[in-house]
């Protein structure tokens, strides 16, 4: 099961440490389609990362970038969290 990470400790402990480069700061707000103000969230590659899609790992816990469909901008994902009892 994958989370998107909506923490701006953990983004910005990840953008320091090279994996990502956010695309807004802890206030930063844009509009979203429904008209509704949002947090910004999304980033893109950071210079340490190969590849945008391969995971990462950061203090135990793994992490990915990834597209969502309909967003034009990528979120980090944690990919390492368990799956429910049900699936």
């Amino acid at each position: 099961m994958n989370a998107i990470v909506r923490d701006f400790r953990t983004l910005n402990a990840l953008e320091r440490k090279g994996f990502i480069v956010c695309n807004g700061y802890p206030r930063s707000r844009e509009t979203h389609w429904t008209g509704a103000q949002v947090r910004v969230i999304t980033v893109q590659p950071g210079p340490k990362l190969d590849a945008w899609y391969k995971p990462f790992t950061h203090r135990g816990k793994e992490y990915r970038i990834e597209y969502f469909d309909g967003c034009w901008k990528p979120f980090v994902v944690r990919t390492d969290l368990p799956k429910p009892a049900f699936v």
